[in-house]
């Protein structure tokens, strides 16, 4: 059986004046998994999901997104594909709930804010999916940094694209709406979409992702299956020395660090 493409980044550089931050990064991941992006801070994680998603163009290389060229196709085309949820969204202005998860339908929709019945049916189900169907009428400006996160997951799925690019989905949720929100990111890879998403926190990737991969210094230095998790690629990647225990209970590794690595 042939396994379909979801995101190929082929030779890709990119970077701001002379300095570097993506330097010659190759992927692919298969339609239809939940990959995860992890490493420490200033690896260039977040840029790479910007030049995924097409709203940065990269010094070379090309990326595809479902066997097409995503910085040759027009805005609407794409936002039909791709959606990208940044790590932290504030809106200034007072749209309801409602009309923020809506504004996921207007690649679909000539109106600033789209409302036709199918528009409304998909806004319902994804602040359903998403627990925040009581917030409907409330101004996102009132909401709590957690609560406008869950807004902003919920736009992504009325949004119904192929690929979900996510920087950060879990940041300022408790662990309740945390394991809800991988839960529903999972349950869209197993209806045929494909995930790729940044997180910080390792054990959740290794319960969650289908593959891991690793950047550091704006390379890819790791790619593995959450069962081929290791002291060394932590120290690695991290410089931190951890252990590695089993779950018994749920079949899963998990990494506890306990001290910084000595160089």
């Amino acid at each position: 059986m042939e396994v379909r493409v979801g995101i190929a980044v082929n030779n890709v550089s990119f970077g701001y004046g002379e300095a570097s931050i993506l330097d010659g990064i190759n992927l692919k991941i298969s339609e239809g998994t939940f990959s995860v992006l992890l490493g420490p801070n200033g690896a260039g994680k977040s840029t790479l999901l910007k030049v995924i998603s097409g709203y940065l163009k990269p010094r070379s290389g090309e990326v595809l997104v479902c066997n097409q060229l995503v910085h040759s196709m027009k805005d609407k085309d794409r936002s039909r594909l791709i959606t990208y949820v940044a790590p932290e969204y504030r809106s200034s202005f007072e749209f309801t709930v409602e009309e923020a998860v809506l504004m996921g339908r207007i690649a679909y929709s000539d109106p600033v804010i789209a409302r036709s019945p199918r528009d409304l049916e998909a806004a319902e189900r994804a602040m359903l999916a998403t627990k925040i169907i009581h917030l409907r009428d409330r101004p996102v400006t009132s909401l709590s940094s957690g609560e406008q996160q869950r807004v902003q997951i919920a736009r992504a799925i009325c949004q119904d694209p192929a690929v979900l690019l996510l920087d950060e989905p879990t940041a300022h949720l408790d662990m309740n709406f945390e394991l809800e929100i991988l839960e529903i990111l999972t349950q869209l890879v197993e209806e045929g979409r494909t995930a790729f998403a940044i997180l910080h926190d390792v054990n959740l990737a290794l319960r969650y992702a289908s593959t891991l991969y690793f950047m550091k210094q704006g390379k890819f230095v790791e790619s593995i299956h959450p069962g081929e998790i290791s002291p060394g690629i932590i120290e690695k990647v991290y410089g931190v020395n951890a252990r590695i225990i089993e779950d018994p209970a749920g079949d899963v590794r998990c990494v506890v660090p306990y001290s910084v690595a000595r160089s």
